[in-house]
């Protein structure tokens, strides 16, 4: 068992493999939460929404129709999944949101050896299963 959630095998069927993805990126959410904004984010820790962008919430909206098979309503502000509470996707639907960190994109590390390894040992699990799904 991985950081709280379990799975992984190779002969995982397709809905437990969806289930195991999901549970990964709801715990690779909540790890980068703490990592997120002020002096963690150089150069935009202090904007409102720090990194998100239009673009990214119309690849989210595109990816969990695509690969999910969910519609995602939108929300009438300038970002098109911004609620009032943050982002309206779960964090399966928008992994490249959930798995962005901004001193990990800019240099590959937070200098916390503790969180960059949990951050990568998780991250490297969610492509294998990603990876498995695809191929299914």
């Amino acid at each position: 068992m991985a950081f709280g959630f379990a799975g992984g095998g190779n002969n995982m069927k397709k809905g437990e493999l969806r289930a195991a993805i999901s549970r990964g990126y709801r715990e690779m959410s909540e790890l980068t939460k703490v990592k997120c904004g002020g002096d963690k984010c150089p150069g935009v820790g202090n904007r409102a929404y720090r990194c998100c962008d239009r673009m990214h919430c119309q690849m989210t909206i595109d990816h969990a129709y695509k690969d999910w098979g969910i519609r995602l309503p939108t929300t009438g502000h300038q970002l098109p999944l911004m609620g009032p509470t943050g982002c309206t996707a779960l964090p399966h639907l928008r992994p490249w949101c959930t798995l962005h960190q901004c001193q990990i994109q800019e240099t590959g590390s937070t200098k916390d050896r503790g969180w960059d390894a949990k951050y990568f040992r998780l991250r490297n699990k969610l492509t294998r299963l990603e990876q498995q799904l695809a191929a299914m």
